[in-house]
């Protein structure tokens, strides 16, 4: 299992982007929870993204074990359905009220959650478009791919 050297900020930092940029989803903000934003990733971090307090959104990396073949999460739960067209091995679990998507890249696993019924976006709801998921599977594999494998 390789460690990953960076900064969960910077885990934070581009999370937010995503949820501010590519979801347009104004006023949101990072929570930290217990950790401080200059610790390491090392074996696994997480980051949530706030709006008016309520949690929106999280990405989750994880040096998989060494047992492992597939993401954990994946074992018990048949929701989670493969994705063709990428590289790396992605699968997506699509419910009511949010949006999860998993990865799997060079030993790190990498979890993605949009919790739509949360997001205040001026509308009665908000609507997370195909191409909007889509992008969020490029954006957690590449974010998976940059400070986990590669860290």
């Amino acid at each position: 299992m390789t460690e990953s050297s960076h900064a969960r900020r910077e885990q934070c930092d581009r999370t937010l982007a995503f949820f501010s940029k590519d979801l347009g989803i104004s006023s949101a903000s990072i929570e930290y929870g217990s950790g401080a934003p200059d610790e390491k990733i090392e074996l696994g971090a997480h980051c949530t993204i706030t709006q008016d307090s309520l949690a929106v959104g999280q990405t989750r990396l994880r040096a998989m074990l060494p047992s492992e073949s597939e993401p954990a999460l994946l074992k018990d739960d048949l929701g989670y359905i493969p994705q063709s067209g990428s590289d790396e091995k992605v699968w997506i679990k699509s419910a009511a009220d949010a949006v999860y998507i998993v990865t799997q890249v060079d030993g790190w696993q990498g979890n993605l959650h949009i919790e739509t019924a949360q997001i205040n976006s001026g509308r009665t709801k908000f609507e997370i478009s195909d191409s909007q998921i889509r992008t969020a599977s490029q954006f957690l594999i590449a974010l998976t791919k940059e400070l986990g494998a590669q860290g």
